[in-house]
Order: C-alpha cells, then structure tokens, then sequence
C-alpha cells in the first residue's frame, strides 16, 4: 500500500529545513510551500520534472522517503542537508560533500553487517561538486559521522573523528548512503553546515540570513545539477 504504482522522475532532490522548502516553491515555481511528509513531490525545474522528497529529519524517516521514491523510479538523487562542523577548518555556510561515512545511526544495519563502510564515488557527485566550485563556494570533501542521539555528540568524539578525518557530524547522511548502496541509486549528497562543534561553546548559525542564503544556493546548484546530469 505504500507503493503508488506510478512512475515518478528517475531524478530527484531530497530537502531537509523550511528554508530549502522555500527555495524550491520560489526556484520551480509552486503555487504551494511544501511540508515535511513522506510524500513523494513531483515538481518541474527549468522545463524539467524532478521528484522531490522532503522527509522529518533522522535515519528512519528519510529513508522510509528514499525507499518509497525508489520503489516509484527513482534512480538518481541530490541530498541537501544540515550538518555541524568537527573539523576547525570548517565554517558555518561551507558546504561539505561527504565521500565516506562513520555510521552510528542504526538504520543502515538492517542493510549492511559492521565492517561497512559507505561511500560515494560516482559521475553525480563529481558533476555536483565542480559546479559549486564553479560558482566560487567554499566545499570541502572527506568523512560524515552520522548519529541518531544528537545529545551523545560528546567531545571525545568529536575530536577522536576529526583526527581520523571526519569533517562534519549529522543524522542521515550515512543510512541514505548504505541505501543508495543497496538499491543501487546514485546518490550525491551536499551538507550545509549550519553548527560548529568544536569550540569551547556550541556556535549555531541557525536563523541567520547568512545560513540561509547559503541553503538557497546549495538548492539552486543541486537543481541545475540534475536537470544538466
């Protein structure tokens, strides 16, 4: 039942915050904002129709979204995310393309045994990051630590993963990697760093004007990716 039985576009984008909502109602022209749901969008972006997923944030709920979209056809997809920064070389508004990941949410081992480690290393994701470094952003590439218990992000941990080359820590990245993985989809995913962990203090962006133009773009740039891809 929760299969429609209709083709959706082979290319989608997955959103996670109100901003990148409002982005996608202003850049393809909807009469509506879209709402958190696992629902899947179809929506047109320069004469071209995408699928559209804007699943409630953690590892469960984006990928009962993905595995839905996937069952309907889709094949390819841009992930666009909220991630806070372990790694001190990384500022609020970076942008951040996650090759690898730490998996501590617990959805990808229900796919995957331990030992996994989950990549992305395909034509999607390259094209997705010369175009953002086409239009002059600051993008970094490496390790996402992903976690279900935002309150277990302790600073042993921050530290032990930076050292070892994480650049960021958020709560989806690596289940929708292993997934993608699975199913076969190609996947690129684009991290908006929206905190920074490793002061003495947490410093958050969230609700600045700063960040979210920073989420528009990352938005703009992950759509004209796929309508070129």
């Amino acid at each position: 039942e929760f299969v429609y039985d209709k083709e959706y576009p082979d290319k989608g984008i997955m959103i996670f915050t109100e901003t990148m909502a409002e982005a996608i109602r202003e850049l393809a022209n909807l009469d509506y904002t879209p709402r958190h749901s696992n629902n899947i969008y179809r929506i047109r972006y320069d004469d071209c129709e995408l699928t559209l997923l804007y699943p409630c944030y953690g590892a469960p709920a984006s990928t009962v979204a993905f595995e839905l979209a996937i069952a309907n056809g889709l094949k390819k997809i841009i992930i666009v995310g909220e991630a806070g920064a372990i790694d001190p070389r990384i500022k609020i508004t970076d942008y951040v393309l996650p090759t690898w990941g730490v998996r501590e949410e617990g959805v990808s081992y229900h796919y995957i045994p331990r030992g996994y480690t989950p990549k992305i290393e395909n034509s999607l994701h390259k094209m997705l990051l010369d175009n953002l470094r086409n239009e002059g952003y600051m993008v970094y590439t490496g390790g996402v630590w992903s976690i279900d218990a935002i309150f277990r992000e302790t600073r042993d941990k921050v530290k032990n993963y930076s050292e070892r080359g994480v650049l960021c820590v958020d709560m989806e990245a690596t289940a929708l990697m292993t997934v993608a993985n699975y199913r076969n989809v190609e996947a690129a995913i684009l991290l908006v760093i929206s905190d920074e962990l490793y002061h003495d203090k947490w410093i958050s962006g969230w609700g600045k004007e700063e960040l979210k133009d920073a989420e528009y773009k990352a938005v703009k740039t992950a759509l004209d990716t796929l309508i070129k891809y």
